[in-house]
């Protein structure tokens, strides 16, 4: 195996060779590569010279992300591509992104952002409970993103496979290595803001790992405009708000909420609607065997204001976590 080896003659499920039928001489798998929409990158385009796009894994509002080889390692690697829906188009039978004219102040300041926030997560690596960042680069008028990729499924369909819902003590045994890896996070001042069963990935080996840091943000602690993001169920009051005060407080909540879903097979009332009349129920109530003790650590972190909440995830771990006494119902 080779770097030298043209894009056109790689297995793109094994990084193997492909002979002249282009059936692969490892595998035995035939190479068969499929159309893709023009606003994706399209499978054997090779990104900063060592890249090889395989195909896409999925597209949020933010960004792009990819199956790629590594062709110096020959290992598999995820790619976010910066790529805004609505603010972006992609250049005919190009891999440039075009900036739309009316969009085009707002789209590269988040340019600036994605790569300014790529740096940050650079730093804090070998954090256990979130995916960790290889690389990051511009080309092709946008930026991109390198992260270990994750063989596995996400927690959204994990509780789905185990009945809908998850003993207490799992879903604390899921999510520790989730917050404890954001305290550092939230530290070099960077939130993650779209926290919810859908990031979190459990690998086939066992690893808990948060991913999509795309809708992340600097934290707004000069009242600044912030843009809106947010998950249904999962996003606090002040994610509606472009104004809204976001901070670790803001991933709090939506720690809690995941936590919520995953103990109860059922997502909190959305939280601009509790604004007007709160008919969260606690989980003891959905019949949840949660000790007291937790379940007010956890319906805390829900608070629908951010003043009533835990401000740092530190301060939810350490009430969440502390040992119970065990109630009249057994419960911890």
């Amino acid at each position: 195996m080779t770097v030298s080896r043209t894009n056109k003659n790689v297995c793109l499920f094994c990084f193997g060779d492909l002979d002249k039928k282009r059936v692969c001489l490892s595998c035995g798998r035939r190479a068969e590569d499929e159309p893709t929409p023009a606003h994706r990158l399209p499978p054997r385009l090779l990104l900063n010279g060592k890249y090889l796009i395989v195909r896409t894994l999925g597209e949020g509002g933010f960004g792009i992300t990819y199956l790629a080889w590594d062709a110096v390692c020959g290992e598999k690697v995820a790619i976010k591509e910066y790529f805004p829906t609505g603010f972006v188009t992609r250049a005919p039978r190009s891999a440039d992104v075009l900036y739309r004219k009316e969009n085009r102040t707002a789209a590269s300041r988040g340019l600036k952002r994605f790569t300014a926030e790529a740096r940050i997560l650079a730093e804090v690596q070998g954090l256990s409970g979130i995916v960790s960042v290889l690389d990051y680069f511009c080309e092709n008028e946008t930026a991109y993103i390198v992260m270990e990729y994750l063989d596995g499924i996400s927690l959204k369909k994990y509780v789905a496979k185990k009945g809908g819902r998850l003993p207490v003590s799992d879903v604390l045994g899921i999510m520790r290595p989730i917050m404890d890896s954001l305290i550092p996070v939230h530290e070099k001042g960077l939130i993650h803001r779209d926290i919810s069963p859908d990031n979190i990935i459990i690998t086939k080996n066992g690893k808990v790992k948060l991913i999509d840091f795309g809708a992340a943000k600097q934290t707004n602690i000069e009242g600044k405009s912030l843009s809106i993001v947010l998950k249904q169920g999962f996003a606090p009051e002040e994610q509606y708000r472009t104004h809204g005060e976001q901070g670790p407080w803001t991933d709090v909540y939506a720690l809690a909420a995941t936590i919520y879903y995953c103990i109860t097979g059922q997502m909190p009332p959305e939280s601009i609607q509790r604004l007007v009349k709160d008919t969260i129920m606690r989980p003891s109530e959905l019949g949840v065997k949660i000790a007291t003790s937790r379940e007010n650590a956890l319906m805390k972190a829900l608070s629908v204001y951010k003043k009533n909440r835990y401000e740092t995830v530190k301060q939810f771990a350490a009430a969440l976590y502390r040992k119970p006494r065990a109630d009249s119902a057994g419960n911890q």
